[in-house]
């Protein structure tokens, strides 16, 4: 559950709260279920344990909207591409930036594998692909 993001726990607390009606700290199946409902997520009461904390909501949640860390998705996005070993190469991924879907002009890739392959090794890792794209998105 370290995945989510403080407003993403805030937004399941407030559901949570909202759908406690004895203020207990804890939901029935029933409410279980409603407050599931409300967030998309359909489960029968059989599949709901009875007195939910909110941790325990919380783990629901996750499990069935697929809550996941982002650096983790990057780094099984990027695996995709790796031949063989744990790197792909330099200048196999240029070829796919610059023919496949949105393409890049040859010198916007030469850029980017710059900046990836912090090693300059000829290879870049999930690692170093997944640091430069985190550090691009903060």
């Amino acid at each position: 559950m370290d995945q989510l993001t403080e407003e993403q726990r805030a937004e399941f607390q407030t559901c949570f709260q909202q759908f406690d009606k004895d203020n207990d700290g804890r939901l029935n199946p029933k409410e279980s279920v409603m407050a599931l409902k409300s967030l998309g997520v359909n489960l029968p009461e059989s599949e709901v344990g009875s007195g939910t904390d909110f941790n325990g909501f919380l783990g629901v949640v996750v499990r069935k909207l697929q809550i996941t860390d982002p650096e983790d998705e990057l780094r099984r996005a990027f695996n995709c591409f790796i031949q063989e070993g744990e790197h792909v190469s330099v200048q196999y991924l240029k070829s796919i930036l610059t023919s496949i879907g949105d393409t890049m002009t040859s010198q916007e890739a030469e850029s980017l594998m710059r900046d990836i392959d912090t090693d300059n090794d000829g290879y870049i890792s999930p690692n170093e692909a997944t640091k430069l794209i985190m550090s691009k998105l903060q």
